[in-house]
């Protein structure tokens, strides 16, 4: 938790970022089937899920360059997620190509790969336990998010957009939620940081 203090913003950026794609997602999902054909609403599926996953990846990107500047153990760590975001949102931006089947799939890679920094993350955190059960408790939802994806791929897209969106609302919510406990501790921990004579 120590090293992680420096690290509150970018969890704040990638919990309002989910939401924020949770709300795109969701508003983008309700008008398939009506004023917009759906051959388009899937290119603009295509790209929204593209934009968010290489967002994630450059923000990660960004922690690891700041973590490797300030020694921090964990750079690698967000180093490797960052390369599986860009690779992943690079070819979601690149196909333009979305079906039920694709989003499904694109969608479960997406939650494997995070649970996987979850995972790891609450490893790391294991003396602090009720902070590790709560990373841990963001991976097994991403775990099961993950398994109904890749099980029920032959749902309907709007099906699959409303999950999707729900299940980056409520991760969006835990990495809020945890910048905040983030942030509070570092301004406890540096009372006076900023004051100057």
């Amino acid at each position: 938790m120590t090293d992680l203090r420096a690290f509150w913003w970018l969890f704040a950026f990638r919990g309002a970022f989910a939401i924020l794609f949770a709300a795109l997602l969701a508003f983008a999902g309700s008008l398939l089937g009506t004023i917009f054909f759906d051959p388009i609403m899937l290119v603009y599926f295509s790209l929204l899920l593209g934009f968010f996953v290489l967002g994630n990846g450059i923000l990660l990107v960004i922690g690891a360059i700041y973590s490797l500047e300030h020694h921090v153990r964990f750079w690698w760590m967000m180093l490797g997620e960052s390369i599986l975001a860009l690779a992943l949102g690079a070819y979601i931006a690149a196909s333009l190509r979305t079906t039920s089947h694709s989003l499904a799939y694109l969608a479960g890679l997406h939650a494997i790969f995070r649970l996987l920094f979850q995972f790891h993350l609450a490893i790391k955190l294991r003396d602090d336990r009720a902070w590790s059960a709560f990373i841990a408790t963001s991976g097994l939802i991403s775990l099961l998010m993950a398994a109904l994806f890749l099980l029920h791929r032959d749902d309907s897209i709007r099906t699959i957009s409303v999950w999707l969106s729900s299940y980056e609302a409520v991760f969006g919510s835990f990495t809020l939620c945890f910048a905040i406990v983030l942030h509070r501790n570092r301004v406890i921990q540096h009372p006076h940081q900023g004051i100057t004579n």
